[in-house]
């Protein structure tokens, strides 16, 4: 009976400090099993751009006229809505050309950002807006600067367009907002909210362990020989 008490009184303390963070895990399991992730990800207002392939003629007239530079490699794009060329240089270093023309696309200017997250998207947008950010807001945890193009829709989206590549590199709405807020708290990072190994979720781990042990403990005393019909029930006795 003394450890059935000693235990009893562990599980009860430890339930005590982990009881919230039980109920955020479970929220948080509700929350991102409820929510398709294509709609955390904006995936369905996604425009799916395929390039057409890149000719020879087209790689060559466009190394001509950069005046044939060292190359590791070139790709071909397609940068708002145009026909690109990606080239990588030998020093690292890489830029977008029209393949038509030669024109160079990176960086983009807010015009071309502007249009990167246009072709981007096919939702129901108002009249996008574009504001080059030299600090990550919350939402966003790539590198900078980088374009953030609001579209001014009911969704709530913004649109990060990276000036250096013209790439989409992130996809934020209403829906990915509320995902991560549950998401952080599952995690329990609430600064990147992307560390799933911190101390914090380590901690709180191996004490919900200690909690599920202790609870395992005492339903082994709860449960008798009688509940497994090993040990026969006395019969009253009729006088």
């Amino acid at each position: 009976m003394r450890a059935h008490k000693i235990v009893s009184k562990i599980h009860k303390w430890v339930g005590l400090i982990v009881g919230l963070q039980f109920l955020c895990w479970t929220l948080g399991g509700v929350v991102m099993t409820w929510i398709p992730i294509q709609q955390v990800r904006g995936e369905h207002n996604l425009s799916v751009q395929n390039p057409t392939p890149l000719s020879a003629d087209e790689l060559g007239n466009l190394l001509t006229s950069l005046g044939n530079p060292d190359i590791i490699s070139a790709q071909a794009r397609t940068i708002a809505g145009k026909q690109a060329i990606e080239l990588t240089f030998a020093d690292g270093s890489s830029a977008a050309y029209t393949a038509e023309g030669g024109e160079k696309l990176t960086p983009l200017d807010e015009a071309y950002a502007l249009a990167v997250a246009e072709a981007d998207f096919t939702g129901q947008a108002g009249v996008p807006t574009a504001t080059l950010l030299d600090i990550a807001p919350y939402d966003y945890r790539g590198k900078t600067p980088v374009w953030q193009v609001d579209m001014h829709d009911e969704e709530g989206t913004l649109i990060y367009v990276s000036p250096s590549s013209g790439r989409v590199v992130a996809r934020r709405n209403d829906v990915w907002r509320f995902y991560d807020f549950f998401w952080m708290l599952h995690i329990m990072d609430y600064d990147t909210r992307d560390n799933f190994n911190n101390p914090l979720v380590m901690v709180a781990a191996g004490t919900a362990f200690i909690f599920a042990l202790s609870g395992l403990a005492l339903l082994i005393y709860r449960f008798g020989r009688r509940d497994f019909g090993l040990k026969p029930k006395k019969r009253i006795r009729q006088s």
